[in-house]
């Protein structure tokens, strides 16, 4: 099979075009992985804030009541002590 110069030329074309195309595609495949991580990463951020909002709510409340607790405490020591004397 003899090609001629004008059909080579015009494979040798479609193939550059065809290269060009699938590196255009694994571009836009590369920006979309990219992207996606992107969202990825910044969903995990926000659960991580979510979290540690969480956190320290629970920790200020166990602060409160220890030291409503405590206050409990001094409080029934205060009244034995009356009741005592």
């Amino acid at each position: 099979m003899i090609l001629s110069v004008a059909e080579k030329r015009a494979l040798l074309q479609r193939q550059r075009e065809l290269e060009e195309y699938e590196n255009e595609m694994v571009r836009r495949y590369q920006a979309s992985q990219n992207a996606r991580a992107a969202d990825l990463q910044a969903m995990k951020m926000a659960a991580e804030e979510q979290r540690e909002e969480i956190f320290k709510k629970l920790a200020e409340e166990e602060a409160q009541r220890r030291a409503e607790a405590e206050y409990v405490e001094a409080l029934r020591n205060d009244l034995q002590v009356q009741l005592a004397e």
